[in-house]
């Protein structure tokens, strides 16, 4: 009987044997994958330093129903810029309006030109290439879609494209916001704040290094 007792005990730890180093090894990952340290990210690109940058975000090519989003997208890149010193002044979103209302001929500028008139080192270029706040601008849902491209260009140099230096422009990807059923009409400012956050924290990280957490299972 001790005998057999013994035996039923080996095989009963033999069995839980795998059943542990499952639940254990699972717990080793979760714990390396929580205390990992953030990977660096180098950036595309780093503008030359203590330079001012107008941040020019234009829809000429794809004009938007939601004019605010061009301020708010503005905005939030002038802090992001001068918060990781990508720039050391920028230049302030009325500044540009102002341009635009005493020059009538404004969407004849060139970036360079405009740049040059605000007194900009270099030029922020973002194209958006499209904008909604609704998939669907009859229906229920509130659904924001923000896609755009880059480009930096230095106002004083004689050949200004400063990056990308292999195309017109760089393309940024695409934002979006969750949907989301709200029957205020006033909710789609709350959607082009999200995505003019989104978007610019998408676009400063091209120009400066920065740390994202490593995902489980890499």
């Amino acid at each position: 009987m001790t005998s057999s007792s013994g035996r039923l005990r080996s095989s009963l730890l033999l069995l839980a044997m795998p059943l542990a180093c499952l639940t254990g090894c699972a717990a080793i990952g979760w714990t390396v994958a929580a205390f990992a340290p953030p990977q660096k990210v180098e950036a595309l690109y780093k503008p030359p330093k203590a330079k001012k940058i107008l941040v020019f975000v234009d829809d000429i090519t794809n004009p938007i129903s939601y004019e605010p989003v061009k301020r708010k997208l503005t905005e939030k890149l002038n802090e992001q810029l001068l918060e990781h010193e990508v720039a050391a002044k920028t230049i302030d979103y009325e500044k540009l309006l102002d341009l635009i209302s005493v020059a009538p001929s404004f969407n004849e500028l060139g970036v360079v030109q405009v740049g040059r008139k605000l007194g900009a080192d270099i030029v922020l270029y973002v194209n958006i290439e499209e904008f909604a706040l609704k998939e669907d601008p009859e229906g229920p849902l509130w659904r924001g879609t923000l896609r755009a491209s880059v480009r930096m260009v230095d106002v004083q140099a004689k050949s200004p494209q400063l990056w990308p230096t292999d195309r017109d422009n760089y393309p940024v990807g695409e934002v979006q916001t969750p949907a989301t059923d709200d029957s205020s009409p006033t909710y789609g400012v709350e959607v082009a704040r999200m995505l003019a956050e989104q978007m610019a924290d998408k676009v400063a990280k091209l120009f400066y290094d920065h740390r994202v957490p490593v995902a489980f299972g890499d």
